[in-house]
């Protein structure tokens, strides 16, 4: 929206690489890859290096909207990869999880279920460019799920630790909750 002549340098470097190249989606893959990194220590049963390089990913994610925002960069491929890598990054994180038995499986599938199928709305419309954009109650999910998901691992690293257990619990009920409430805002939404 704005012209090549008053573009600064990061929507130069934007422009010049299809929107590909941008400190956002830096700070999008950058994270992703601690969050891998985090899995590999759990998996290792090293909780709480796995839960701590966890938190440091998810704040990379939090820092890359404000990324996009601050640079000028933002546009629907930076949206789509964000929402992508947090789809990835929780799918990874609940097998992972399931496979290294920090949390029970029932609660990692009502974890997973809607934003998988929130994953799958905005990944078809991109494909009909068609403007979807995350909602509130789709960025507050995902935030508890992430947050719960985390929880858990720190839990496991306190011993199994039943009160914190419980708070993390009534997190992910909310996330549930919060993520099949944004999944029917996607399935309304309409162009």
């Amino acid at each position: 929206m704005i012209s090549a002549s008053k573009h600064n340098i990061w929507q130069r470097i934007a422009a010049a690489t299809a929107g590909i190249v941008t400190p956002a989606n830096a700070l999008t893959i950058i994270g992703g890859v601690l969050v891998v990194i985090g899995l590999l220590q759990i998996i290792d049963n090293n909780y709480l290096s796995g839960a701590s390089l966890l938190v440091i990913g998810r704040l990379l994610d939090l820092a890359d909207g404000w990324a996009a925002e601050s640079t000028g960069t933002k546009s629907p491929l930076g949206e789509l990869m964000d929402a992508t890598v947090d789809k990835l990054g929780t799918v990874a994180t609940v097998i992972v999880f399931f496979i290294a038995d920090v949390v029970s499986g029932w609660f990692l599938l009502a974890l997973l279920i809607p934003h998988i199928l929130i994953a799958i709305i905005a990944t078809i419309a991109f494909i009909k460019k068609r403007q979807i954009h995350p909602s509130r109650l789709g960025k507050l999910s995902m935030a508890a799920a992430w947050l719960s998901l985390i929880g858990f691992a720190f839990a496991k690293a306190a011993g199994d630790s039943n009160l914190l257990n419980f708070i993390v619990y009534a997190i992910l009920i909310a996330s549930v909750t919060m993520g099949v409430g944004a999944l029917l805002g996607y399935l309304r939404h309409k162009d």
